[in-house]
């Protein structure tokens, strides 16, 4: 097999103490300025093979895995050239690795500086390969790989990979990190998110819980992914937990918990009660009190009509179990009144904006009729066979009547204080263009005179004001 030359200057027979410590020392070259994704390398080509001067270019390489045949790049010969890669990345705990090169001509690879492995002679068209297990230490690391080709075809591979057997690696990975915790008022579920983990032999996550109080955890989940929502907090458990997250990788070995995040749970109104008092036209709301410890305040609402629609408007907040309203106007309407709770992580429950008649923590509470009918009905006497008739009428049209019925009261005339007798109370018959109704009140022919008044009333008991008084005397018989 034909054997590539490697052309050195000589003198006497001896490698140029010049070429020897170019050779050797192989200083690094100002890269352009290029940045690379995370665990890519930065690939650098030179028209030399002592990586000196300006780089004919420079770009990333995320996999050292190349075969030539002539010039790699525009501007590089196909003879004496070089290739330069580095990359600095995060390898978490550390541990065994297996660092393996394979390469015609020359290729050299580094540890933060550290030459590991050391193939730099002339093979010809054939290539040889070498592996090296070491142990990296955690953290940041720099690795870098040079490569010549002196003639003919140029090919280099380069690998760095963890050893995950169990014999070799018992390097714990690190605590995962970045773990966040999103509460879900709505579905009063728990979502726990965290950072990737940097160990490049990682095999799965486990997320525990534990309630507060407790030392014992329970796993939720393994994943490989870096979230999930816990199906067990739900909205029958208001415990509050805490949540850590372990990483594991593919020897088995496990990290430690990464730092508890708490979740609270909100507290919940289980009962909402409420009385309204006529006196006062107030609203008087009732709650059971919560005593879990991270409870802080409650927030009360009432559904009112703003900029004509329906919203929930905040009354103000308490740490009590009671509100009292304003006045409320006793209009005969539903009321709906609704009671959050927020706890000290700043949550609140979920607060829909239509209205939820099932929910407990809301309250549609009947408000009493206090509103009377407005008009008087016209009252008409005349005679009838045994006394005087009585006739109530209302014109309102019965699409916007506000009463159920018409009522007539008597009194004798004399002093004028006399005790107000119904002689009727009853509905009418809606059939009719107009509300009337009529009693013929008997009375004994003794010429005695009697007052006579109408008024109509509603469901609620509320009465309109009253007719004008008119007078009646009853012939002697």
């Amino acid at each position: 097999m034909h054997q590539k030359s490697l052309v050195v200057p000589r003198v006497g027979g001896v490698l140029s103490a010049a070429v020897l410590g170019s050779l050797l020392a192989v200083p690094q070259a100002a890269a352009a300025d290029v940045t690379c994704s995370t665990g890519v390398h930065k690939r650098t080509f030179y028209k030399n093979t002592s990586f000196s001067g300006s780089p004919v270019r420079t770009d990333c390489d995320s996999t050292i895995s190349e075969s030539w045949t002539g010039k790699p790049v525009s501007g590089v010969p196909s003879d004496n050239f070089g290739v330069r890669w580095s990359v600095t990345r995060d390898f978490g705990s550390g541990g065994p690795f297996a660092f393996t090169a394979s390469a015609t001509d020359g290729v050299r690879v580094y540890l933060d500086g550290v030459r590991k492995i050391n193939l730099w002679t002339n093979t010809g068209n054939t290539a040889r390969s070498k592996s090296v297990n070491l142990t990296v230490p955690s953290g940041r690391h720099t690795i870098r790989v040079d490569y010549v080709n002196w003639s003919g075809a140029a090919k280099v591979k380069h690998t760095y990979t963890p050893r995950t057997a169990a014999t070799y690696d018992r390097t714990r990975p690190l605590a995962p990190t970045g773990v966040k915790t999103a509460y879900n008022t709505k579905t009063r579920k728990s979502t726990v998110s965290w950072s990737a983990n940097k160990e490049m032999d990682l095999a799965s996550y486990a997320l525990y819980r534990r309630p507060v109080g407790s030392s014992t955890w329970t796993k939720v989940t393994t994943t490989t992914g870096r979230s999930h929502t816990d199906p067990l907090v739900n909205s029958d458990d208001r415990t509050p937990y805490y949540y850590e997250v372990r990483a594991k990788d593919k020897a088995g070995n496990t990290s430690s918990g990464s730092t508890d995040t708490i979740v609270r749970p909100l507290p919940v109104v289980t009962s909402l009660t409420g009385t309204y008092a006529k006196a006062t036209g107030k609203v008087t709301l009732k709650w059971p009190l919560n005593t879990e410890p991270h409870f802080d305040h409650y927030t009360v609402l009432s559904n009112d009509k703003v900029n004509g629609s329906y919203v929930w408007v905040p009354l103000g907040t308490t740490k009590g179990n009671t509100w009292t309203t304003g006045p409320v106007a006793a209009d005969g309407e539903t009321r709906h009144y609704r009671v959050l709770v927020s706890n000290d992580a700043g949550t609140t429950t979920y607060n829909p904006h239509w209205l939820e008649a099932g929910a407990a923590n809301e309250l549609w509470l009947s408000i009493p009729d206090g509103i009377a009918p407005a008009y008087a009905p016209d009252l008409a006497l005349g005679s009838c066979a045994s006394g005087i008739q009585a006739t109530a009428t209302d014109y309102t049209p019965a699409p916007i009547r506000d009463f159920t019925g018409l009522e007539i009261e008597r009194r004798a005339t004399g002093t004028g204080t006399g005790t107000w007798t119904v002689v009727l109370h009853q509905g009418y018959d809606r059939r009719g263009d107009h509300a009337t109704a009529t009693v013929c009140d008997s009375l004994p022919a003794d010429g005695r005179t009697h007052e006579y008044r109408a008024r109509t009333y509603d469901a609620a008991g509320n009465y309109s004001p009253s007719s004008e008084i008119r007078a009646v005397t009853v012939p002697v018989g």
